[in-house]
């Protein structure tokens, strides 16, 4: 072989190398990866995928479906709450390409619609601006939000366009049941980018990380339902993740106001007691309320009380 035939063996082999040293989710499991042990079984017919860090595609050409794999895992990789915080790792063999722009989202009908539910744009595995392949960071922890439907056969996905090189698009997922009470969520859709000539086109950032994310600030906004649950049916909620019961305080019940004074019961004459009337003092003249004056048959008894003349004997007749 000739100096220039190995030279360009050479830089072949280089470039092969690069294309599967990029980046990939390691957790949760995605769909047919060989780089996780907890993975649930590959669906009849599949393999394997060795290249799983490449890209699905280009500015100019689509490489493999969105996912990069259509077909899911007949489990469920991991069980998420919604409204609880989840972490996604990446494998540590990853050249990043400077950063760029970061999404992550969930799927309902199994991957026509992405509503995303958290972003990393600008500086997605390197923190800050850069100009190197290496990560500097390669796990991410968010918060699902608290109003998420239940799913059982829900797809989440992480995409990704880089900042430096080739004009490329990323797409990993990963099958995963989500336990919640919602019956819907709405927010941004996922956008796809860079994924053949149809879609939007990032450039290059060279060094502008303002690069693109005006496209992600017009992302229109899509609602998911768990329509998309097995059987049609609303997954089972796991008991496990039951939130504590509410118990609501006992009401209280005022004890009756006593009365302004003791009033003793005025003993009447020849009948029943009968209370004297209690006089209302105002606070103010604003608040003064007219006096009622009793009946003349009340006020007369009241006012004999217990000076009411004996009764007269007459003397017997002879």
């Amino acid at each position: 072989m000739s100096v220039k035939n190995m030279l360009r063996s050479a830089a072949g082999l280089a470039l092969a190398a690069a294309a599967a040293a990029h980046v990939s989710m390691s957790s949760p499991c995605v769909r047919y990866t060989p780089f996780c042990s907890s993975c649930p079984a590959l669906p009849a017919g599949a393999a394997l995928d060795h290249d799983i860090n490449a890209p699905i595609g280009t500015h100019e050409t689509v490489k493999q479906p969105m996912c990069k794999y259509a077909t899911p895992y007949a489990t469920p990789a991991v069980e998420w709450m919604a409204g609880t915080t989840v972490t996604v790792k990446f494998r540590e063999h990853a050249a990043v390409h400077g950063g760029g722009h970061c999404q992550f989202a969930l799927s309902y009908d199994g991957g026509a619609t992405f509503v995303v539910v958290h972003d990393e744009l600008r500086y997605c595995f390197v923190g800050g601006p850069s100009a190197s392949n290496a990560a500097s960071q390669l796990s991410y922890s968010f918060m699902l939000p608290t109003g998420l439907p239940a799913g059982d056969k829900v797809v989440f996905a992480w995409a990704w366009n880089n900042a430096i090189g080739n004009r490329e698009f990323y797409m990993n997922c990963a099958d995963v049941a989500i336990r919640g009470t919602g019956t819907s969520f709405s927010g941004p859709e996922l956008l796809v980018a860079n994924y053949g000539p149809k879609t939007p086109f990032i450039p290059e950032f060279n060094g502008n990380y303002e690069t693109g994310i005006d496209l992600y600030h017009a992302r229109k906004i899509v609602t998911v339902t768990g329509a998309g649950l097995a059987n049609g049916t609303a997954a089972p909620y796991n008991a496990a993740y039951a939130p504590a019961p509410v118990v609501l305080p006992e009401p209280v019940v005022p004890a009756p106001m006593p009365l302004p004074v003791d009033v003793p019961a005025v003993p009447v004459y020849g009948g029943a007691p009968v209370l004297p009337p209690v006089d209302i003092i105002p606070t103010s003249s604003a608040l003064a309320l007219p006096m009622v004056p009793p009946t003349p048959v009340a006020y007369a008894l009241s006012y004999m009380g217990n000076r009411a003349p004996a009764p007269v004997v007459l003397p017997k007749c002879i």
